[in-house]
C-alpha cells in the first residue's frame, strides 16, 4: 500500500501506517529486522551458548558442578516443571526455557535424548509437519481437479 497507484477498489481514503510494537522506526532497510548483521551473530552465539548450557544442566548430576551457570539453569528447568502460570499464561522464564527447549529438539538426532520433553517437543513438530504435508496435499489435489476440469 506504499504505492499511491495501487488499484485500491472502491476505497479512496488516505492510508496511515500503524507503528507496531518492536518494529524499528525507519521500517525499511534490513525488511524490518532491527537487528545489525553484528547483533545478529551476536544474539545467534547467546542462543548457542544458552543451548550448550541447557543440554549440560539437563545431563549433570553433580551437586558441586565447576560450570558457574549450571545451577542456575537446572533451577529454570525446574521452574519450567513446577509454575503455576506456564509459558502461555505470560511467564517469561517459561517462554525462554521453551524456546530453549524448542531450538535443541529442532536440531536433536539421539533417540533417547535426557533433555527434557525434547522427545515429546519433536513429536509434536513431527504431527504439524505431516498435518502441514496433508493440508498442502490437499490443497494440490484441488487446484489439479480445478485446471483438469477447466477452470469451472
Amino acid at each position: 500500500f506504499r504505492n499511491p497507484n495501487t488499484n485500491r477498489g472502491s476505497c479512496n481514503h488516505k492510508l496511515e501506517p500503524i507503528r507496531v510494537e518492536g518494529e524499528n522506526n525507519k521500517g525499511q532497510g534490513n525488511g524490518g529486522n532491527s537487528l545489525s548483521e553484528e547483533q545478529r551473530k551476536e544474539r545467534q552465539r547467546n542462543i548457542r551458548l544458552h543451548i550448550q548450557l541447557l543440554e549440560h544442566a539437563s545431563r549433570c548430576i553433580s551437586s558441586t558442578c565447576s560450570s558457574s551457570n549450571c545451577a542456575k539453569m537446572k533451577l529454570y528447568l525446574k521452574h519450567g516443571t513446577t509454575c503455576k502460570l506456564k509459558a502461555s499464561g505470560g511467564c517469561k522464564i517459561c517462554k525462554r526455557i521453551w524456546t530453549l527447549l524448542r531450538i535443541h529438539a529442532q536440531h536433536c538426532r539421539v533417540s533417547l535424548c535426557p533433555i527434557p520433553q525434547c522427545m515429546a517437543i519433536r513429536e509434536r513438530i513431527r504431527q504439524l509437519k505431516k498435518q502441514q504435508q496433508a493440508m498442502d496435499d490437499r490443497r494440490r489435489r484441488e487446484m489439479n481437479r480445478h485446471y483438469r476440469l477447466g477452470g469451472r
